[in-house]
């Protein structure tokens, strides 16, 4: 490394939408906002030194859809000199905010959206580009040398939310035996002499503490760990999702806003608990014998200049996850037939449009099987990157899309690293990652979240291990 430095920068931006903006992520709510209960945020941290720079974004949104998102990374990349593969935009997945993944989750550019209110989200849409794309560039004229550190807590939080019922169904509710990951990461960046700039939070749990009923524009709890965190430490707190595809909270799908503050206070004190067991600062503890009326032993850090840091590289990989076969086509024309039936039927009933859109849903996603049928496809597959950043001996792995815990779990098992964090909803919202036992036996992450994604079968049930084992492989890439 010689005398390279790391340098840190962090900034911030305001992108809440105008109130009237349709939320993304429940299709019952047809309805525009009502108000705003937190302000959307966006905020960019840059870690750099003299051979590579990457850049961290967090924002208070569902999501971005693929083409979306490679223009923001393209757009940050130019603005401040790195390539976009370098560029990790992240989102925490409240469905409290705007619907910026076209194309699918029932947005306004996929179901009922009219001239207008299509016009009025693009024009947003193309405003927060530019708003991204600046912050980044503000992060990165505020880089001051720095040194960073990481730690780990605990929150009793995440639940696994695949509850089988009595009869056999899937529920999106509570499996107490479920598998999940209570862990608080925590990364913390100061200046030279330990004053924190910037904390980076991951957690494994769904952002969707507030329910179906809620027509406020909201940050969901990753708010309420950002302000916990901001306000004990001093420094700009990004918050990051993880592994979250099969997580719910404790409190999930509420009406009351304090289970807002209840969960995300309770990750939010073990992120600062976390924060205070991290020393950015070389040093050796040196112990003194001393006297007064009693015999003291002294223990105190002395610390040292050293170097910034031994190692910042960057890794991307390419995954490639087949689908289940297509259907006969004879099945598949069956199919569309069955939505398009049911959607003229609840027309014909004057049903409300939080009835009909997700039927009209499911008809776009049965055409679009008949489509590629007829095309000739007989099994479609995904094709998206993976990336890491790795500082000394602390890697943070990123992916689209909403993986279920197991995957950020293997991860975090295949690295030799001393501290991994692993962030979904990066670069993308593209599709559920589930296990093979939820490929197995159906549930919300194989059945409606195939059409609310517009993609034409679930996964292979070897999708958490092709995943797994990409990671496994850029891990090495990157020497942990």
């Amino acid at each position: 490394m010689g005398d390279s430095t790391l340098t840190a920068g962090v900034a911030r931006v305001d992108i809440t939408p105008p109130v009237g903006f349709r939320m993304q992520g429940a299709m019952r709510r047809t309805e525009g906002s009502v108000g705003g209960e937190s302000r959307l945020l966006a905020t960019a941290l840059v870690l750099a030194d003299e051979d590579t720079r990457t850049v961290l974004v967090d924002c208070d949104l569902i999501g971005f859809d693929r083409p979306l998102v490679a223009r923001i990374r393209e757009q940050i990349g130019q603005r401040v000199d790195t390539p976009a593969s370098h560029v990790i935009v992240g989102c925490t997945h409240t469905h409290n905010g705007p619907c910026t993944a076209r194309g699918n989750l029932g947005g306004v550019h996929d179901i009922g959206g009219d001239a207008e209110e299509i016009a009025q989200l693009d024009a947003y849409i193309e405003n927060l580009v530019g708003l991204l794309a600046g912050i980044a560039a503000e992060a990165d004229d505020n880089c001051i040398p720095a040194r960073v550190g990481a730690g780990r807590g605990q929150a009793a939080v995440a639940i696994n939310r695949d509850e089988k019922a009595a009869d056999g169904r899937v529920l999106v509710g509570r499996d107490a035996n479920g598998t999940t990951d209570q862990s608080v990461d925590v990364l913390r960046v100061d200046d030279l002499d330990g004053n924190p700039l910037a904390v980076l939070v991951s957690y494994s749990a769904h952002p969707v503490v507030m329910g179906y009923h809620t027509y406020h524009l909201s940050q969901d709890f990753p708010g309420v760990v950002r302000d916990i965190v901001e306000q004990v430490t001093g420094a700009t707190c990004l918050y990051m999702t993880g592994a979250a595809g099969n997580q719910a909270t404790l409190s999930f799908l509420q009406n009351d806003w304090s289970e807002r503050e209840r969960m995300g206070g309770m990750i939010g004190g073990a992120a600062v608990q976390a924060f205070f067991t991290i020393e950015t600062r070389p040093h050796e503890v040196v112990r003194d014998e001393g006297a007064s009326l009693s015999n003291i032993a002294l223990y105190e850090k002395a610390f040292s200049e050293g170097p910034t840091h031994r190692v910042l590289s960057f890794g991307s990989h390419q995954v490639t996850v087949p689908l289940q076969p297509l259907p006969p086509l004879d099945a598949a024309r069956a199919q569309l037939s069955e939505a398009s039936e049911r959607v003229q039927q609840l027309e014909a009933e004057g049903a409300p449009k939080s009835v009909v859109y997700p039927q009209l849903l499911v008809e776009r996603w049965a055409a679009s099987v008949v489509d590629k049928i007829e095309a000739g496809v007989e099994r479609d597959e995904i094709t998206f990157d993976i990336a890491a950043v790795r500082i000394d001996d602390i890697v943070l792995v990123a992916m689209p899309g909403e993986p279920f815990v197991e995957i950020g779990l293997g991860v975090k098992e295949r690295s030799r690293a001393d501290h991994t964090f692993f962030a979904g909803y990066c670069n993308g919202v593209i599709a559920y990652w589930p296990t093979a036992e939820t490929i197995k036996q159906g549930g919300m992450a194989v059945e409606s979240a195939v059409k609310s994604y517009n993609i034409s079968a679930p996964p292979v049930e070897e999708a958490v291990d092709l995943i797994v084992t990409a990671c496994g492989e850029l891990l090495e890439e990157l020497g942990v």
